[in-house]
């Protein structure tokens, strides 16, 4: 029994290739929103996983096909500008304190 239910059909995914396609945008878009975007693959390598989270609710599945993840994907762009995600929040120069001074590791 394979990892999803079934026997795996003994081809592992090309992850490389899977990336070059639309999906890097599709994750970019989903970071900016200020989700969480894990990209992993299952034990065998036959299919590629991605989770989507954000505040504790979570959302993966599993692809073969890039056409499929990229469906999705996008459906989750939808679901978190529903969810009043999309907006892109505009702030000031970030501007940082240092809390402690430095320490050297050696």
């Amino acid at each position: 029994m394979g990892l999803l239910g079934e026997r795996g059909n003994g081809s592992a995914m090309d992850a490389v290739a899977f990336m070059d396609s639309d999906i890097p945008q599709h994750i970019g878009r989903l970071v900016a929103m200020g989700l969480l975007v894990a990209v992993g693959s299952t034990r065998d390598r036959g299919a590629i996983s991605i989770q989507v989270t954000h505040e504790g609710d979570w959302d993966r599945e599993y692809f073969r096909r890039t056409d499929e993840a990229s469906d999705w994907l996008k459906r989750v762009e939808e679901a978190a500008i529903a969810r009043g995600l999309g907006e892109q929040v505009q702030r000031g120069p970030a501007t940082q304190t240092p809390r402690r001074g430095r320490q050297k590791l050696t």
